[in-house]
């Protein structure tokens, strides 16, 4: 804090005091011999980690609560969890008369102009829109690439003359597919299971109710049952659903908003706020930096909110082996060609950036070629899923990849992102249906399909036609065949999950 009274006072960060010897006797669920060279460092070359989530442009400038700011006590204590094992930083005596007097004093006289002048403008705009339709959700947006391909797959799409766009509250919604999912069937039978580690770590996503039917499995709160909320970071999409989750959600993030910085080498975790959003001081997208994490006990200091990572089999292993963490796990899917090319996109971005590490002529590479290129990633979706970084994937390895998704997972898909926040939201405890929350989530999802309509248009302007049927699509869909299969039975998932859910508010 400022010595001066008339300086801005500015708390960058808090810490926690983590035992490095924690030596308290646990069970371990161990993954087995090849799980874990599936996970050694070498997955650091074939993972693809996306750029880095957007800004807070076009953000309310008055948005700035996050749920775990330091807030003074009335002892001038900054307030924290019981036994969190956190530093209390002791507020100055002079500093806490600074706060409580004049601030008060401001605080009331701005209280009450704005509750003149909010009143007037009440007055006006009711005068000039008193005709005009109102609604408290948001905007719901589209993919700019629309693969609608899914009947190739197993999912049945919904024809036009199904599709209705009858109005309740505001909100528009529309009729569905199916899969012919069903959230109490199992996928696999037999000796093909999904591995014991991740029944053992994560928890499952659905119970049986009284009625017979699946539920959703209540979710107490990391403080109350150890379960940290573990978002499986899928490349070209994760960033921007993290984006939502740090600039608007405002949760603590464990993730690689440190990666290659020399605070994620420190020995000690912090939470760092980055331009108003929270992190700690952990890369998760690397399995060295899990390691680290796990040698710093990452779970057991509850600083984050958020475990993400595209390595969840490594987190289940690493960050969530002993028996008081668990974790419960939610992703967001996209489109396997639409993620491709946004792949493709980001790669030439990064080779004309003019940084040493960049290739001229490797920005020059079309889609084509880079489809059949090492570049290229095969089937990541169904990799990650199975832990097969280099191995042959096979039609067994898809079964058990549903699998793991319909038993363990709260699935959100890119195209309906909007509806996918809100229900990963309500779940985890995080919903706010205030103003800031929905002109926040609005500007950041509109600025990100700001960005998708640049690489479709890009992508067009190179080839001609990256529709269905093209040849450009057919070698891509090569390099995704299983990933295709995963991801629409994922979406058929999407639709009987929502079965669950209360009717959207926004």
């Amino acid at each position: 804090l400022a010595e001066d009274e008339n300086a801005a006072v500015e708390l960058t960060c808090y810490w926690a005091l983590v035992d490095s010897n924690h030596n308290e006797p646990h069970t371990e669920f161990i993954m087995s011999t090849e799980d874990v060279e599936n996970q050694s460092n070498d997955a650091g070359k074939t993972v693809e980690i996306e750029e880095k989530g957007a800004g807070d442009e076009g953000l309310p400038s008055s948005y700035t609560h996050k749920k775990n700011d330091m807030v003074l006590d009335a002892d001038g204590s900054t307030m924290q969890e019981e036994g969190g094992g956190r530093i209390l930083m002791q507020v100055p005596e002079e500093s806490k008369k600074f706060f409580t007097k004049k601030h008060a004093i401001a605080a009331a006289v701005l209280v009450g102009c704005y509750g003149s002048l909010a009143g007037l403008i009440a007055i006006i705009n009711s005068i000039f829109s008193s005709n005009r339709e109102t609604t408290t959700g948001i905007k719901h947006t589209n993919s700019a690439f629309g693969y609608h391909d899914g009947d190739n797959f197993g999912y049945t799409e919904p024809s036009p003359s199904d599709i209705t766009t009858a109005t309740d509250g505001g909100v528009v919604t529309e009729s569905v597919g199916t899969y012919g999912v069903h959230l109490n069937e199992p996928v696999v039978t037999g000796s093909l299971q999904i591995p014991p580690y991740l029944d053992a770590v994560f928890v499952d996503m659905f119970q049986q109710s009284e009625e017979g039917g699946p539920e959703l499995t209540p979710y107490l709160g990391m403080a109350t049952s150890g379960e940290y909320p573990v978002f499986w970071r899928v490349p070209t999409v994760g960033s921007r659903v993290e984006s939502v989750l740090s600039g608007c959600v405002k949760a603590v993030l464990a993730t690689s908003a440190f990666r290659d910085d020399e605070r994620a080498a420190e020995n000690i975790l912090r939470v760092y706020n980055v331009e108003n959003r929270a992190y700690v001081n952990v890369d998760l997208s690397q399995t060295f930096g899990i390691e680290r994490a796990s040698d710093l006990n990452l779970a057991d200091s509850g600083l984050a909110d958020v475990f993400v990572s595209p390595h969840f089999n490594y987190v289940a292993h690493k960050l969530l082996s002993s028996p008081q963490h668990k974790g419960r796990m939610f992703t967001v899917f996209r489109h396997p060609i639409e993620r491709a090319i946004a792949r493709h996109s980001s790669f030439i971005k990064q080779h004309r950036s003019g940084q040493p590490e960049a290739d001229s002529r490797l920005a020059q590479m079309s889609l084509a070629e880079f489809a059949q290129s090492d570049y290229s990633s095969k089937d990541w979706l169904t990799r990650f899923l199975v832990n097969k970084r280099r191995e042959r994937v096979t039609w067994e390895d898809v079964q058990k990849a549903k699998e793991i998704l319909r038993k363990k997972f709260l699935i959100g898909l890119y195209d309906r992102v909007e509806e996918s926040m809100e229900r990963i939201e309500r779940y985890f405890g995080w919903f706010k249906n205030g103003p800031l929350e929905r002109e926040c989530h609005q500007n950041l999802i509109a600025a990100e399909r700001a960005h998708d309509t640049e690489d479709y248009m890009y992508e067009v302007g190179q080839e001609g036609s990256i529709d269905i049927g093209s040849e450009v699509y057919g070698l891509m869909l090569k390099n995704n065949e299983k990933d295709m299969e995963v991801y629409w039975y994922a979406v058929g998932l999407f639709e009987e999950q929502g079965k669950l859910f209360p009717s959207l508010s926004w």
